[in-house]
């Protein structure tokens, strides 16, 4: 269910941010909220499993259209310092929305049902449909949809190869990277997307102009945003699953352990976007990324304290204050990076390679962490005092990590000290993964020190400047 949404948001993001470029930003986003809306009525509605996929897979379809069309119509909407104001309020509501879904959902599920979770998106939606006819169209230019100009052959390859890479990245984790039709879906998606780039060098009405990628800042931002979402996803999956396993925390209460570090992404995003805007957006990337990678370490040290405060807050405010000095200023430099005509392509982009970027990196921590929890397990398994047959029974288990079956036939303190012993591997794995994370989220500041170049606006304003000082030359 959850992986329908993913697979068909991610495959179609680009051609959502085309449509929006080509026939209007604001009729996309309203095609796309009207899909989304009748989807979330279809699930809340949903007698059977099949269904309920059915109508995710269409709220993914809707996704795609409204996601990249939202931060185009806003930044064209306000002008210089109040468009990285603007930003940055989207950046924290975007964020904070995201962040307590889980958390909301759990209190939902707990309270009546789980239909719940959809029935809510019916309210949101039709007060943003009341409010969209007040907003104007921010492309101007827009162009008939024929197939004479439509990249019918990019689309295809776009969307088949996307969506069979998020498929084998989706399912890889469960169904072994060995499995066949993992590895198919893999080859496939990579050897599409081959396919699609080298398309777009040949195709006059390209549906992703590589042009985009010529611009240094472009191509330095979107590196950022590859490696710091990536890094992200590891701690917003693998974080709960040690809060939940180790740390015997509540669904609920994992959730709201989030919490610190939402109220400093709401509470400071819109400053730190018109304060990045005014003093330079790329210390604040380098900035952010930093204060995040310490963040991710600080998890990795404190995993072995016992409670929250010691063991997840100061992570949790790290991680959100380098989150929120990072967000505002990279969906900025995104908007600004391109011309105003390839906006939705461009924020499709980026929310593409987030997603991926997601996916793919995650794919690795999973492997890292069932690496360092088989690794660790043996190390103590190999100098503990347990039996010998009691130790083969739990590590012919170890694949399963926090599920490891400790047997309980030699008695119940060997019992316990076979369950301390599956914990403590569980957390140096645990550990382990978030330093490489930390890491990861290191490398994301790299491209922006080392590769970056003017922004489109920025080269707009030299031939006026050049002309200005032509007219006052004697």
């Amino acid at each position: 269910m959850v992986q329908s949404y993913a697979l068909f948001c991610a495959a179609l993001l680009l051609l959502g941010g085309t449509l929006g470029d080509r026939l209007g930003r604001k009729r996309i986003f309203a095609v796309g909220i009207g899909l989304f809306t009748l989807a979330s009525a279809g699930a809340a509605l949903s007698m059977s499993l099949s269904q309920l996929v059915v109508s995710r897979s269409i709220q993914g379809v809707g996704a795609a259209l409204l996601i990249p069309q939202s931060l185009a119509i806003l930044s064209a909407a306000f002008p210089g310092r109040e468009r990285a104001s603007a930003i940055g309020a989207w950046s924290a509501w975007t964020s904070v929305f995201a962040a307590l879904g889980p958390v909301v959902g759990g209190l939902l599920i707990q309270a009546s049902s789980w239909r719940w979770i959809f029935l809510l998106n019916l309210p949101l939606a039709m007060w943003i449909l009341l409010l969209l006819p007040k907003v104007r169209e921010s492309n101007t230019e827009l162009s008939t949809l024929s197939l004479a100009t439509f990249d019918l052959r990019g689309t295809f390859l776009n969307t088949l190869g996307l969506g069979s890479l998020v498929y084998s990245l989706s399912f890889g984790p469960q169904l072994g990277w060995t499995n066949i039709r993992v590895v198919l879906s893999m080859v496939a998606g990579v050897s599409l997307i081959g396919a699609f780039l080298y398309s777009q060098r040949q195709n006059e009405h390209a549906m992703m102009p590589l042009s985009l990628f010529s611009n240094r800042r472009f191509l330095a931002v979107n590196l950022l945003t590859f490696f710091l979402y990536g890094s992200l996803g590891v701690a917003f999956y693998i974080v709960p699953f040690f809060s939940i396993q180790i740390k015997h925390l509540s669904p609920f209460a994992t959730g709201a352990a989030f919490l610190p570090c939402i109220a400093v992404m709401f509470l400071f995003s819109s400053r730190i976007g018109r304060i990045s805007s005014e003093l330079g957006e790329r210390s604040f990337l380098v900035v952010g990324a930093v204060c995040g990678a310490g963040g991710l370490v600080l998890f990795g040290l404190s995993s072995h304290r016992q409670g929250y405060i010691a063991s997840l807050l100061p992570g949790m405010l790290l991680l959100g204050v380098g989150i929120t000095i990072a967000l505002s200023p990279l969906a900025n430099v995104v908007m600004s990076s391109v011309p105003d005509e390839e906006a939705a392509i461009a924020s499709a982009v980026n929310n593409s390679i987030s997603r991926i970027a997601g996916l793919v990196i995650l794919s690795i921590a999973t492997i890292f962490l069932s690496h360092g929890f088989d690794r660790s397990l043996r190390a103590q398994l190999r100098v503990s005092p347990l039996p010998s047959q009691m130790k083969s029974q739990i590590y012919a288990d170890h694949a399963l990590m926090t599920a490891v079956r400790v047997p309980s036939d030699f008695g119940n303190e060997a019992e316990r000290q076979g369950r301390r012993i599956v914990d403590r591997a569980f957390t140096n794995g645990y550990s382990a993964v978030m330093y490489a994370a930390g890491l990861g989220m290191l490398l994301a500041a790299l491209p922006v020190i080392f590769w970056w170049g003017e922004s489109s606006q920025e080269l707009e304003t030299i031939p006026a400047s050049l002309n200005a000082d032509l007219k006052s030359y004697p």
